[in-house]
């Protein structure tokens, strides 16, 4: 009976051993509740240039509301059944916001898609507050919007595009002043960093941290109507550089064209001209051929010309010539006497 008892309490011990241990894991951060009230907080903050600050910042916090405080992973101890641990994630957490369309202050309308790195930095303000990481995002939403519409709506398109004043560079020299933009006086980033600041700020009374890398603006995208505008605006431009070429080729063409004319016609007078000089050459060299057969045999040179005057006078190839006895011709022909052929020929 003794040895039951003893086994009995053994057991009990354990069970009340065990119900009062809890492990803390290094990637977490713990508060412990009795009754709903917490009376200790396990803090175990990111590392970061920060970590020794925000430690004494909330020591000091917790021990001035009388709540004992613990740090870093490991094992602890609670008072069992009385006392309950909530854990709270001690990573950095991911918030991805909806995409919002926000009016600019040259009344531009953009789709704005951001992004933000969060942690818990007081778990027991972060309980209070908030309770849990789905609540936690819902406020973000709230608060990281809100400070991201608030910083854009009063800035010009321009501020959220650009980071700087350098040059833009284009491909094509004739596109040179439709990318000609106004002077940027902030940037991005300087409104990124006020987006953050605002968004640091929310989120204190909520427990929670924005990380150094900030509230990022991943996304900026034209409405729809905007863009439809914007395209039509490059398809303009590009249409007037193409209309300029064209114009540009077909004025190369004339020019070509003309030099072209002006060669075949400079060519041509040449070739004429030489030609000319050829015919006249030939011409005086017939004609003093011809005065010297002439000279040679007058009765010949008479025969030949009338030949080619009868020639000339009949047409086609169907043509007959019937001569009478007694024509000059017909006794030319026939080799008449030279004083009978000296009578003139009639056609």
């Amino acid at each position: 009976m003794a040895r039951i008892v003893i086994a009995a309490l053994v057991i009990v011990a354990l069970i009340l051993l065990s119900a009062s241990m809890y492990v803390v894991d290094q990637t977490e951060q713990a508060v412990v509740t009795q009754f709903g009230k917490p009376v200790r907080v396990i803090i175990n903050p990111i590392e970061g240039r920060r970590k020794e600050e925000t430690l004494a910042e909330l020591k000091a916090k917790y021990t001035k509301e009388g709540i004992a405080v613990g740090e870093g992973a490991g094992l602890k101890f609670k008072i069992p059944f009385i006392q309950r641990v909530r854990e709270f994630e001690r990573r950095l957490l991911r918030w991805n916001g909806y995409p919002e369309q926000i009016p600019t202050k040259d009344k531009k309308y953009i789709w704005v898609d951001s992004t933000a790195r969060w942690y818990i930095k007081d778990p027991l303000q972060f309980l209070r507050s908030v309770g849990t990481e789905e609540q936690a995002h819902a406020r973000l939403d709230d608060t990281i919007d809100s400070s991201t519409r608030n910083s854009i709506t009063k800035r010009d398109l321009i501020e959220i595009v650009r980071t700087d004043n350098r040059p833009m560079r284009v491909a094509e020299e004739e596109l040179r002043e439709t990318t000609e933009v106004g002077q940027v006086t902030e940037g991005r980033p300087k409104i990124v960093a006020e987006i953050t600041e605002a968004s640091r700020r929310a989120c204190e009374e909520y427990g929670i941290g924005i990380h150094s890398s900030g509230v990022l603006i991943k996304g900026l995208t034209y409405v729809e109507e905007v863009k439809q505008k914007v395209e039509e605006r490059m398809i303009e431009e590009r249409q007037r550089i193409a209309k300029k070429y064209i114009s540009e080729g077909e004025g190369e063409y004339e020019k070509i064209m003309g030099d072209k004319e002006r060669e075949v016609k400079t060519i041509l007078s040449e070739a004429y001209k030489t030609a000319k000089e050829i015919e006249g050459e030939a011409d005086a060299k017939a004609v003093e051929i011809y005065a010297r057969a002439f000279d040679k045999d007058p009765d010949f040179y008479r025969f030949w010309k009338t030949l080619e005057l009868y020639e000339e006078h009949m047409g086609g190839e169907k043509t007959r010539l019937i001569l009478g006895t007694d024509n000059p011709l017909l006794e030319m022909i026939k080799g008449g006497t030279l004083e009978e052929r000296a009578t003139p020929v009639e056609p």
